[in-house]
């Protein structure tokens, strides 16, 4: 399994109609933003939405409460979600959630990297340059697939690692090689006992003051089941090769070297830093008003 979560941005464009062709990876070449739109739709309505309230599995270490007004993808039909309505590419790992308004989305996904330890000091100056250089390469598989690159990548918040809660927390700000607009990625990583959970929000760069709120509220939803949390290790246990700045960076050629995951490289090095093409505002409402029962 991916030791690394994938992570997942949003940008919201001007044109509600031209937003949902861009969504589309099957018809954005070849029909009008229309008829991509109700393709678009139609996979969109096709998922299995859970609605909350609801506790739900997160795979087999945690649960998840889903709050009344959120919905929920299993690992499925967020794959469908991931790559064919936002070309983002997907391990098969993540898990959607978000609200049925469509101010925001977010994932989480479990890898079971062995136990991190927390006692890493940041240095996010270094951990900035590293991350610039790898999402040069990272901007050639992009490339190869026909998906905008991502530039002038940076700090929106410098990462911030609280023991208590054990999470580890930084956001990132970019733009987009084809229109120019800011996407927003806010992080958190979860330690588990054995691995960490990535919980990823997705959202518009004018939307984080907003939705940062409540997806911090809803991950307090998320919980290792019993024998998972950070304070049942035990001697004898999985320790991961890496700590706190490798989750932040996608993680250094030495780390994945002693990973034994250089083979899977490319998606290590895009880490933190991939682009969705949906407009989310009236294209999400709309969609969830589809879903559901007149």
């Amino acid at each position: 399994m991916n030791p690394l979560s994938l992570s997942r941005s949003i940008l919201i464009f001007s044109v509600w109609a031209a937003g949902w062709a861009m969504a589309s990876t099957v018809t954005a070449q070849e029909g009008n933003a229309e008829e991509a739109a109700d393709k678009t739709a139609a996979i969109i309505a096709s998922l299995n939405w859970v609605e909350g309230p609801k506790t739900v599995n997160v795979g087999p270490v945690a649960t998840f409460d889903v709050p009344a007004g959120f919905s929920f993808l299993d690992a499925a039909d967020t794959r469908t979600f991931l790559e064919d309505v936002t070309q983002n590419p997907a391990s098969g790992q993540e898990y959607f959630f978000g609200p049925d308004n469509g101010d925001w989305w977010a994932t989480f996904e479990y890898s079971d990297t062995g136990h991190v330890k927390d006692d890493e000091k940041i240095d996010a100056d270094a951990l900035i340059k590293s991350m610039r250089e790898n999402q040069d390469e990272g901007n050639k598989e992009r490339a190869s697939k026909g998906w905008p690159q991502l530039l002038n990548l940076g700090w929106k918040q410098a990462p911030f690692y609280d023991p208590k809660t054990r999470r580890l927390e930084w956001a990132l700000s970019f733009i987009t090689s084809d229109d120019k607009q800011e996407g927003v990625n806010y992080e958190t990583r979860l330690l588990g006992r054995l691995g960490v959970t990535s919980a990823t929000l997705v959202v518009s760069p004018e939307k984080l003051a907003t939705a940062l709120p409540e997806f911090k509220k809803v991950v307090d939803g998320y919980k290792f089941v019993e024998g998972q949390r950070y304070s049942e290790y035990k001697e004898g246990d999985k320790v991961a090769k890496y700590g706190l700045a490798a989750l932040i960076a996608g993680g250094a050629a030495a780390a994945l070297l002693k990973s034994g995951l250089l083979a899977k490289y490319w998606k290590l090095l895009v880490v933190g830093v991939l682009a969705a093409f949906a407009a989310i505002g009236s294209f999400f409402k709309r969609i969830f008003q589809r879903k559901k029962p007149e």
